[in-house]
Parts: structure tokens; C-alpha cells; sequence
């Protein structure tokens, strides 16, 4: 398979040879032709997801840009991923305020579908990942999206019931794909070795206040640990470039390791590679990147029973898992991770990796193409 960078690297090839191409289309086409916008270059979700497509794949650099090259007929359908980054535009486009923005990007979707465009969309998260909730004019954006796209992807049931229930997207424009996982994007995963008596956990990605990794953090003081574990390692950064002050939640009984900044693409193995647990505690979740990262390096997750974290896992990790009303399950799961035998530790690991070989990127990727031919996007 071909790494993430290199797929990436293809997709934003097809943007700028078209970038040029200011006169309608005459010819059919034998590819059919998908635009996907935004397309974070520092993500390797993007390009994963659309490894295995027999459709050419256009990372478009502004939502303008895109609907220019629809409307000449260069591109088949529009795919939105994450709509939070709606102001993306390029240099030459005028910078707006984010209410402008939202509402013109809301119109320039309108006279598209008007036009006969077809839409697709990825539902990724409840709220925004960078506030409590989604500001008015995001929540416009979104409700636009869930009720005028002709196919919405989620990843699990609870995206599925999120996306009829909240958003009210009709049941029959819904398709449950899951994440896949992230072969191809980080190098080779650290090989399987029975886990050392003293436990190791590692809090990977991003550090923002929805994560629970504070919670987890007071779990670990109260839990009865002391002659299992080893050390949490917390790795990230905040989205705002502020770093958490999460120094005041560090228990005294216990070694916690802050490692503040963005993880370079070679040294995840590494990381998880000195790990036995990965940490997903989160307050909300629909679906999360990092347990699918973590199937891939072969690590279980400890955690929360909350969103779609239980379809993201194996059935054999969800004994990790606590009831978020149960006041105790936190630290009951944290022991539970602690006591498990080496041999019970590699079982799991196993059934980690088998479970991200069932999810592989070129697995789901064509999964997702079927999913876009059937509701007419491709």
C-alpha cells in the first residue's frame, strides 16, 4: 500500500493541474472525478479514506475553487469533510468574517444543488472540537449539510442516531462506515511483546478540555496501583497553541509524563511502542481517530463506554471500558488494566491488529465508493 503522503500528494496534484482549466468539459470522462473540501495536508484521515477509490480524488484548496470547477464540469460531486474549516480559502479570495463566510458558503452550496450537483458529507463530531458546542453560524452550516446532502457518512450507530435524531437527516441518506484505521500512515507498527509488570499508558493527540485526560489523571491517584504501574504519558498539544496547565492534576503517587507539542509522523511507533494502554476518556465522543490508531499499533484502549467508542474496539477490549455512571468505574477499569496477566495483555494485542486489518484503509475505502455509486455522488 502506499503511504498516506504519497496518496495526499497525488490528490493535490489532480487540484493544481486543474487549477488552470477554465473552459467547460466537452468529452466524457473514464474516472469519474470527486472533490473533497477541506483537505488538511496534516492529516492522514483524508487520504486513507480515499486509498482504495477507482475515482480520482481533488483536494480542493477553497469551497469557490471547487464549485468553479463543478459547474465546468470538471469535477462529478462535492464531498464536505470537516465543515468547521469552512473559511479555508485561497490567497486570492477575499478574507471574510466567519458569519460572512458561513453564509456564503451555505449560498454557493444552495445554487450548486439547484444546478443538479451532487453532495456528500462526513459527519465526524456532535460538537466542535474546539468549543463546548458549535457556534450559530457553524450550526447553520451543519443543518444545511445533514438535511440537502444526498449521502451522509458516520461512523457508528451513534453517529447514525445523531445525524436522524439531531440533525435530521432523512434514515435513508445515512451510511455507517467506520473510520478506518491508520496502516500506511505512520511506518510499521511496534512489534507484539508481553507487557512489563509495571503498566504504561500514553494520552495521545490533541489536548483539549472534552478529553477527560484530568479525570483520568485523579483516577490514577485513588486507584490501588502502586505496585503495578509504571508511568502516563500524556502527548499533544492544544489546538490554540495554549498548552493546558494540567500540572495541579497530577497525583503525587504517580509518574506522569507531559510531553506538550505536536508528535512528529515518525516518532508515533515510538510512542505507542512504550506503551501497554492507550487513554480515550472522553466527555463526548461520536467516533475517535486515536482508538483507531491505536487498533493499528496493536494497543488496547481503557476508557469510557460513551458515543461509538464500543464499535470502535474489539469485543474483547470492552471489559476496559466503565459505565460513565458508575462514580467508581473509572478507577475500577484502571486497576482491572493493571492486574491483566501478560498472556491475557497479548491476546488483546492480537485482537487489536485484527481488528484494524478489518478496517484498513483500502477496505473502507471501497466500502465508501460503493456507498457514494449507490446514492448517485459517483
Amino acid at each position: 500500500m502506499r503511504t498516506a503522503t504519497e496518496i495526499a500528494r497525488e490528490h493535490l496534484t489532480s487540484a493544481k493541474t486543474l487549477r488552470t482549466h477554465i473552459w467547460p468539459v466537452f468529452k466524457k470522462r473514464q474516472r469519474k472525478r470527486l472533490g473533497v473540501f477541506p483537505y488538511p495536508l496534516k492529516n492522514p484521515f483524508l487520504p486513507l479514506l480515499y486509498s482504495g477509490m477507482s475515482a480520482e480524488i481533488v483536494a480542493l484548496p477553497s469551497l469557490k475553487r471547487g464549485l468553479r470547477l463543478a459547474n465546468l464540469g470538471h469535477i462529478d460531486a462535492l464531498h464536505i469533510q470537516f465543515e468547521d474549516q469552512f473559511t479555508r480559502r485561497t490567497r486570492f479570495e477575499w478574507k471574510k468574517t466567519p458569519e460572512k463566510a458561513a453564509e456564503d458558503f451555505i449560498a454557493m452550496l444552495d445554487g450548486y444543488l439547484t444546478r443538479g450537483g451532487r453532495l456528500a458529507w462526513t459527519l465526524h463530531d456532535s460538537e466542535s472540537p474546539y468549543q463546548s458546542d458549535f457556534s450559530l453560524h457553524l450550526h447553520n452550516i451543519r443543518s444545511f449539510l445533514a438535511t440537502n446532502s444526498h449521502v451522509v457518512q458516520v461512523f457508528n450507530t451513534a453517529g447514525k442516531e445523531h445525524a436522524i435524531s439531531v440533525l435530521k437527516t432523512p434514515p435513508e441518506r445515512v451510511v455507517v462506515i467506520a473510520h478506518p484505521s491508520y496502516f500506511g500512515a505512520y511506518g510499521n507498527a511496534p512489534a507484539s511483546v508481553p507487557p512489563p509488570d509495571l503498566r504504561r499508558f500514553l494520552s495521545f493527540g490533541g489536548i483539549r478540555p472534552f478529553k477527560g485526560i484530568e479525570q483520568f489523571m485523579d483516577a490514577l491517584g485513588q486507584a490501588d496501583i502502586g505496585s503495578t504501574f509504571k508511568k502516563l504519558v500524556i502527548a499533544g498539544s492544544s489546538p490554540d497553541g495554549k498548552n493546558r496547565d494540567l500540572k495541579a492534576h497530577i497525583p503525587s503517587n504517580r509518574t506522569v509524563d507531559l510531553r506538550y507539542g505536536m508528535v512528529k509522523d515518525q516518532e508515533v511507533p515510538t510512542f505507542f511502542a512504550d506503551t501497554d494502554f492507550t487513554v480515550v476518556n472522553y466527555r463526548r465522543i461520536l467516533t475517535s481517530g486515536v482508538a483507531a490508531l491505536s487498533m493499528t499499533m496493536g494497543k488496547p484502549i481503557i476508557g469510557v463506554d460513551r458515543g461509538g467508542l464500543k464499535e470502535a474496539i474489539p469485543i474483547e477490549n470492552h471489559s476496559l471500558l466503565y459505565n460513565p455512571n458508575d462514580p467508581n468505574g473509572l478507577t475500577k477499569v484502571i486497576e482491572r488494566a493493571c492486574e491483566m496477566s501478560p498472556a491475557d495483555h497479548m491476546f488483546l494485542q492480537q485482537k487489536c491488529r485484527d481488528f484494524a486489518r478489518d478496517i484498513h484503509p483500502l477496505t473502507q475505502s471501497r466500502h465508501l465508493e460503493e456507498a457514494f455509486k449507490a446514492h448517485g455522488i459517483l
